[in-house]
């Protein structure tokens, strides 16, 4: 066990109830009580409160703080997750901790893991996360509010928006203040997001406020200037859900409040699902938002993410980007039937939320030039699977991930930008037997390398899982993923040095260091480049009660 005055030392319980060994550690709010993996040597506390209950009047609200449990000792293990496509429970701001068993001279640094899921779905992993724990790191999840209930954002007091995002932080900052009764050290932080998790990592970064909750990131598989992960109209979606949960009242910003805060969480989970199910832009419905300014509440956002990214006005810090070799696989997959059947006809309805066209015709030539250039303009049939993936992995992730790559560069004075392109196509990651001739990796199996979600079972698995756990087990505690050469990994993966030289890692079952990006993929990043600067859809806000019965 770690000894330090830093921190206050863990009691080991004498008794052994069911056969495990159990531990108190002390937090702010009390003890709590965990036990050893039962996949690994660390141990486990699983569903710590961080905050109260988001419920009744504070459902919309940033998190409350919570009150000391009056139990003697908080078991923790309890699994949650926050309400999601019909199931859940709203009492779910938990962290997840699991810490090193072996004993060590100084605090551990820590992993925060943000989970993916659209701002939609998801939690924080409960297991699997031993190869990280063998890199002598202690590692965190948590859960944050999602859909309506996370997002809705409708600029007043009662629904500011953003809440899901000051979920994180509420987790972030209980980490920073606790993490040391745990043999962690809350200097020495990383925070590590895939998708909607990568989208929010990079928004804690851009966060001057939130600067010292944290000294490095990962992102993966999504970025915050990605399309889905900024809501330009959050009133506007919030009214059209509304409608779609069965709103008839032309009422004021405060009536539309109290129609979302009487619908049960679950229900309200459900519709907000199915109504993202019926989108083909690529955007989720409600998700972050730029809040109107409110002198009872302290924002999360002012500013559109890439306007800060554009001027700077952060701190810079390490950065590590990972995207996989077909984002689409598993981004999109379970839309393809249906999509295929329809994009032929109706292309232009496929087009990216986010842009904008002065007419119809100008919006049709657009579609016309996107068809013709991922699919030659041939008819889209079941036997276009390579060229959907490619699209919709290219707007919805890459565009995203290398605008915010490049962004970084250029604002980053020490050259501390890493990039890889997870390759590696083993048993662990995502699979659907309707796609088993795709030898590719896909959407969210990088993570899958590290959090494990199936048994290791393979050699070559086994190997991956070693080296992308060093790798990132490197990063948490040097903020350089290849400090040095080892026999796993016998390659120094150099920083980026320039937005013209986006120098990466090629993970596959070797690794390589690439110096430029390989031709399909350059020409299809400028491609969207190139559509952007024509069409991007200026950010527009509508935050008046006056507006908002106007949409009404």
């Amino acid at each position: 066990m770690l000894f330090s005055a830093a921190f206050v030392i863990l009691n080991f319980l004498d008794a052994i109830i069911g056969g495990d060994v159990e531990y108190d550690y002390v937090t702010e709010f009390g003890k709590v009580r965990g036990q050893v993996a039962d996949d690994g040597d660390y141990l486990t506390f699983l569903g710590v409160p961080y905050a109260a209950p988001p419920i009744g009047q504070n459902r919309f609200k940033a998190p409350q703080p919570l009150s000391p449990w009056k139990e003697t000792v908080y078991h923790a293990n309890r699994t949650v997750k926050c309400p999601q496509k019909g199931e859940g429970d709203e009492d779910c701001l938990i962290v997840n901790i699991f810490t090193p068993t072996k004993q060590a001279t100084e605090l551990y640094p820590v992993l925060i893991y943000i989970h993916g899921g659209g701002f939609l779905h998801g939690s924080g992993p409960v297991k699997g996360v031993e190869p990280l724990i063998k890199q002598n790191i202690i590692v965190v999840t948590f859960n944050y509010r999602l859909g309506s209930l996370g997002f809705l954002c409708l600029g007043t007091v009662d629904a500011p928006g953003n809440a899901g995002l000051k979920d994180q932080t509420a987790a972030l900052e209980w980490v920073h203040r606790n993490i040391a009764n745990f043999g962690g050290d809350p200097h020495k932080v990383t925070i590590y997001g895939m998708s909607a998790g990568a989208a929010s990592a990079e928004y804690h970064v851009l966060l001057n406020s939130n600067r010292e909750l944290f000294r490095y990131a990962v992102i993966e598989s999504g970025s915050a200037t990605s399309m889905w992960a900024f809501d330009p109209f959050p009133v506007d979606n919030a009214i059209k859900l509304a409608k779609y949960l069965g709103m008839h009242s032309d009422g004021s910003v405060s009536e539309v409040v109290d129609f979302y805060r009487s619908l049960p969480a679950e229900p309200l989970s459900k519709a907000n699902w199915d109504y993202y199910q019926n989108l083909t832009d690529g955007s989720i419905g409600i998700g972050p938002c730029i809040e109107k300014s409110l002198e009872q509440v302290q924002p999360f956002m002012t500013r559109a993410p890439s306007e800060v990214l554009k001027t700077h006005e952060y701190a810079s810090r390490p950065l590590l980007f990972i995207f996989t070799s077909l984002e689409g696989l598993f981004l999109r997959s379970n839309q393809y039937t249906d999509y295929i059947k329809n994009m032929d006809a109706n292309f232009a309805d496929y087009l990216p939320a986010d842009l904008a066209f002065d007419n119809d015709n100008i919006k049709n030539d657009v579609a016309n030039n996107v068809k013709q250039f991922y699919f030659n303009n041939n008819y889209i049939s079941s036997d276009s699977i390579m060229e959907y993936f490619y699209l919709f992995g290219d707007y919805m992730i890459l565009n995203g991930v290398f605008n915010s790559v490049k962004g970084h560069v250029a604002n980053n004075d020490n050259s501390s930008i890493y990039l890889m392109e997870f390759a590696y196509k083993g048993n662990l990651g995502s699979y659907n037997k309707a796609y088993d001739s795709l030898n590719l990796s896909g959407h969210g199996d990088a993570i899958k390398h590290t959090i494990l979600k199936k048994p290791l079972l393979d050699i070559e698995d086994n190997i991956a899982v070693e080296r992308m756990s060093a790798l990132i087990g490197n990063f948490v505690k040097y903020g350089n993923p290849t400090p040095s050469q080892s026999a796993h990994i016998p390659t120094i993966w150099p920083p980026i040095l320039s937005e013209q030289n986006l120098t990466y890692l090629h993970f596959d079952k070797n690794l390589s260091v690439r110096y430029q990006l390989d031709n399909s993929l350059k020409n299809r990043l400028e491609f969207w480049e190139q559509l952007y600067e024509m069409y991007r859809r200026t950010t527009s806000f509508v935050h008046s009660e006056e507006d908002v019965t106007s949409i009404i």
